[in-house]
């Protein structure tokens, strides 16, 4: 049988170190608990055998894919009657993510000594939500841990989706971008102080298109770093006013209200609202807490402020539907679909429902934004470009001219 080593607390308090053989982790955990002692970590030692053992690539961060392929492997081995400790000791031999391998080891621990996995989780908070606890502590009071973690991998497993929707789409439009700004530098900077060389030696007049460019040129040449200095503090500034409570508040107005993407916006905050709370109340969750939780992770202040004023409105036993079509955040046809699963007790169904339609008119949206942003961009480039190349060659059409 496989030796463990192991740390235990008795009844005085003393912590105590010693080892055992037993059949497995579960049976000296039963063994040490009826002898009164609180087990504080167990160890199974290493056999003299030798093993083959496929490297792994440990990151310094926790994604959000390590996080579903955690809740979606620990639901198939929990489903497949593999107890919790055994699980999480199975995982921490896959888990990739250096942080969340630390964590998961905690939690093994703070369970093996006798605490709920809820309460393991929610001694992490920055890396598992008030979502994840929620959903585990509902599994776990009503037995189905399983059925929550698979439904919480769902959950995540939608996010995940529509991230890489939101990135994979806007990765061309912002290369092309990048490329055009890159383009027109790199002509301020290097090509039109050439060909103003070559104009001082003409000693012409020169166009005032002409003149306008190489004034620029030159604005840009000198001060050089202290404008990108400027920008950067800019976006710094920004950046920081962003992250205050008004600046926030105010940007996420600006975003529901900006033409072309407030739709975009608006119809990710609602699937984001639809698809939690449908999986929380699935779930078990009641409306009212589900609405709590739901409120902190919208990614939106004034959508957050809209969904707390629905959860008053149900904790005063009223309906959702009407506080969120006074809202004017969630669109008639969510409004309608709420009321409509209220009124059958269907509530978390045709939230679900509304979260995959959202889901393809997302798509859609980006399609569209994107379709749109292509155009604009080169267009842009073909005037800015135009401008700088008729500056340039204009003088030199100018004294061809004159030589004739």
């Amino acid at each position: 049988m496989p030796q463990f080593t192991y740390k235990v607390r008795d009844k005085q308090g003393r912590e105590k170190q010693s080892a055992q053989e037993a059949a497995n982790e579960e049976e000296l955990i039963a063994r040490l608990q009826n002898e009164g002692l609180l087990v504080i970590s167990i160890t199974q030692e290493e056999t003299v055998e030798k093993r083959i053992v496929l490297p792994r690539r440990l990151h310094f961060k926790v994604t959000l894919d390590d996080l579903i392929i955690f809740a979606r492997q620990l639901a198939t081995m929990l489903e497949a009657g593999v107890t919790l400790l055994k699980s999480l000791d199975v995982l921490t031999k896959q888990i990739e993510s250096k942080v969340l391998l630390k964590a998961v080891r905690e939690i093994r621990q703070d369970i093996a000594a006798g605490s709920t996995f809820r309460d393991a989780l929610a001694k992490h908070p920055g890396m598992f939500s008030e979502f994840w606890i929620q959903m585990v502590e509902t599994g776990e009071a009503s037995g189905a841990l399983p059925l929550a973690l698979a439904q919480l991998a769902e959950h995540l497993e939608s996010t995940a989706a529509i991230r890489r929707k939101i990135v994979s789409a806007l990765v061309y439009p912002f290369t092309l971008i990048a490329v055009a700004m890159g383009a027109l530098t790199i002509f301020t900077v290097w090509i039109i102080p050439i060909f103003s060389r070559v104009f001082v030696g003409f000693g012409v007049d020169l166009p005032i298109i002409t003149r306008i460019v190489i004034t620029f040129s030159k604005v840009i040449r000198r001060h050089f770093f202290f404008l990108s200095a400027a920008a950067g503090a800019l976006i710094y500034l920004v950046y920081k006013y962003i992250h205050t409570s008004k600046g926030r508040w105010q940007f996420d107005w600006l975003k529901l209200r900006v033409p072309i993407v407030s739709s975009l916006f608006q119809r990710i905050a609602i699937e984001r609202f639809a698809s939690g709370l449908g999986t929380l109340i699935e779930s078990g969750v009641p409306i009212v807490y589900g609405l709590d939780i739901v409120s902190k992770f919208l990614g939106n202040k004034v959508v957050e402020r809209s969904v707390v004023e629905v959860r008053e409105s149900v904790r005063q036993g009223k309906g959702m539907a009407l506080p969120m079509e006074r809202s004017g955040v969630f669109t008639p046809m969510v409004v309608q679909m709420v009321a409509v699963g209220e009124e059958i007790g269907e509530l978390g169904k045709m939230l679900k429902k509304a979260s995959e339609f959202y889901k393809e008119r997302i798509a859609t949206t980006l399609t569209r934004i994107v379709t749109l942003i292509e155009p604009a961009v080169l267009v842009f480039m073909g005037i800015a470009v135009g401008i700088l190349v008729i500056a340039m060659f204009l003088p030199i059409f100018q004294l061809a001219i004159v030589a004739r």
